[in-house]
């Protein structure tokens, strides 16, 4: 009865959008987590606090849920072609952030799925769910599933398909057949051993060092093994300090995130031509490519190229000067009604206590603060950037503006550190 009931699930989740569905047994990644152990013992996580716990779950779903018995495993494909950087004041967004966060899209269309689905609704209620959210060795069970390998940039790779792709996960008390598994690691090492079952098996990267080779940081110096203290995307998102002089350069112009050990991958050549994108038929356009789900399409979100002028504006010191110039200049219609709508508010809600202010600058800092980051998370909050937060976003505008040298950004870079060295 499990049987035919997984050849269900697999139609539907396919059918629905999601690019694959496989079923694996719940048991913990052993060999896998002493890899984890290794990585994270050679200070590879850097301050990412929620990967050195005592107790990791990384590799063993039981922790997750104790009757734990089969995991599902989702792929979403996010790929979209990258358009040309519309000029110097523009900073580059990583592949998986041109759209909605999608955390909450995949959560969202595994409810969607379960109302449009009997067999997922049931499942669901027995199961639990999860993308990216807990510190799951993701990769390593999508590879035990049969959905790929793990690279050099240790990035999960689909021989058919490449690496544009999210991964999450069903964990459930439901114990079904599993699918054909890989070893754990049919990629680790170039001519890895498996401890499981002493088979040798030849890594599918081969002699191939592209990623290595393109990494400006040299965060994969180790090959399998990311580096995140030299990693740009750990820098300009997961970071909330400063970051190192050492650093910038190499940021290039990177404000979100970096896609370069994927863009020069062999297996990805064929991304754009792939089940990712359908035929749509329409009123206007003819027929024209869409993602299958809509939400990681850079119309959805805030597409490949930020406008950093609108970043370094939302700052106290460079906000009255330059942020409705921006907004008018970037087309936000939208972020500059909201905008308006949220400064007098704020002149509303101080009148009442008699302080009419007729200047933005005359506003407390605390509300000034509170106003930017409203306009901010308006702007961000529904997408991947919310997680570097305002500051940590103005803060790679900033570098990405000193790599670029763009004239419009320039400016308010100069006037922003000026005033920031004035408040000293």
């Amino acid at each position: 009865m499990l049987g035919s009931l997984k050849e269900v699930l697999k139609k539907e989740a396919t059918q629905f959008g999601f690019s694959d569905l496989r079923f694996i047994s719940a048991k913990p990644l052993l060999e896998s987590e002493k890899l984890f152990h290794e990585w994270r013992d050679k200070g590879y996580a850097a301050e990412m606090s929620y990967m050195t716990r005592v107790e990791p779950i990384n590799a063993r779903p039981e922790f997750l849920l104790k009757s734990a018995k089969t995991l599902l495993v989702f792929t979403a494909d996010y790929y979209s072609p990258v358009p040309a950087r519309p000029s110097l004041d523009y900073g580059r967004v990583a592949s998986y952030a041109v759209g909605k966060d999608y955390h909450k899209v995949l959560r969202k269309k595994i409810q969607e799925l379960a109302l449009h689905s009997e067999a997922f609704r049931n499942l669901v209620a027995q199961s639990r769910f999860f993308t990216d959210a807990v510190p799951l060795l993701e990769k390593s069970f999508a590879v035990k599933a049969g959905l790929g390998f793990q690279g050099k940039n240790t990035l999960l790779i689909s021989k058919k398909s490449g690496s544009y792709k999210f991964i999450a996960e069903l964990i459930t008390d439901l114990e079904f057949e599993p699918d054909s598994e890989e070893s754990e690691h049919n990629s680790i090492y170039e001519a890895g051993k498996n401890a499981e079952n002493g088979i040798v098996q030849p890594s599918l990267c081969a002699k191939c060092t592209r990623c290595i080779d393109a990494c400006p940081t040299g965060a994969l110096d180790d090959p399998y093994f990311l580096d995140a203290r030299k990693c740009i995307s750990y820098w300009t998102i997961e970071n909330r300090g400063e970051i190192p002089e050492g650093m910038k350069k190499g940021i290039g112009e990177w404000v979100f995130g970096c896609d370069l050990c994927q863009e020069v991958c062999p297996y990805n050549r064929k991304a754009s031509t792939l089940d990712m994108y359908v035929q749509v038929k329409t009123a206007t356009q003819g027929t024209i490519s869409k993602l299958v789900f809509r939400e990681f399409n850079p119309e959805a979100g805030v597409g490949h190229w930020l406008y950093l002028p609108l970043v370094l504006s939302l700052d106290r010191s460079t906000f009255e000067k330059y942020f409705f110039k921006a907004c008018e200049e970037s087309g936000e219609k939208r972020l500059l009604d909201y905008a308006h709508k949220e400064i007098f508010k704020l002149r509303d809600r101080n009148s009442e206590f008699g302080e009419i202010t007729d200047g933005l600058k005359n506003f407390s800092r605390k509300d000034f603060d509170e106003l930017l980051d409203k306009i901010f998370f308006f702007k961000f909050g529904e997408t991947p950037l919310s997680r570097s937060k305002r500051k940590g976003l103005i803060r790679n505008a900033l570098i990405v503006t000193e790599n670029s040298l763009g004239e419009k950004s320039l400016e308010m870079m100069e006037h922003l550190l000026a005033s920031r060295l004035n408040a000293h």
